[in-house]
C-alpha cells in the first residue's frame, strides 16, 4: 500500500517549527529578560503569543481532543491532519495529555483513510 507522503511531511515540518519556536522563542532566557523589560520586537510579539495560546490554560489541548474525536468519527482525511499538525504543535509545547489522545486519533485515522483508499483503488484497478 503506498500511502501519501505530503501530509505525514506536513506533521514533521511543523514538528521541525514547534520545536524551533520552543528553543528560541519560549526557552531563551535572554529574550525572556528582553520581553519582559518592555521588549516590543517580534520575536517578542510571538513569545507573548505562544505563551498565551499554549501555557496558560489547555484550551489547544482540548481543541485537539476534539479535532481528533470528530476525524475519527467522521474519517475525514481533513479533519484528521488538522488533529496531527495542531496536536504535534500542542505537544512539543507542553499542552498535556488531551493533546496526545487527539493527536493520535488524528493520525491513525489519516493512515487508516489512507490505507482504505488505496485499497480501493487497488480494487478498482482489478
Amino acid at each position: 500500500m503506498k500511502l501519501k507522503s505530503l501530509p505525514w511531511l506536513l506533521i514533521l515540518f511543523t514538528l521541525c517549527l514547534a520545536w524551533w519556536a520552543r528553543r528560541h522563542l519560549i526557552e531563551e532566557q535572554q529574550l525572556a529578560f528582553f520581553c519582559e523589560a518592555g521588549g516590543q520586537t517580534l520575536a517578542c510579539r510571538l513569545h507573548s503569543l505562544i505563551v498565551v495560546i499554549f501555557y496558560n490554560s489547555n484550551a489547544m489541548g482540548y481543541f485537539t481532543l476534539c479535532l481528533g474525536a470528530v476525524a475519527a468519527l467522521t474519517r475525514s482525511d481533513h479533519l484528521s491532519l488538522w488533529a496531527g499538525i495542531v496536536g504535534i504543535a500542542s505537544l512539543v509545547l507542553h499542552n498535556g495529555e488531551s493533546a496526545a489522545i487527539g493527536f493520535l486519533l488524528g493520525v491513525l485515522t489519516l493512515a487508516r483513510t489512507q490505507v482504505e483508499t488505496g485499497r480501493a483503488q487497488h480494487r478498482a484497478c482489478q
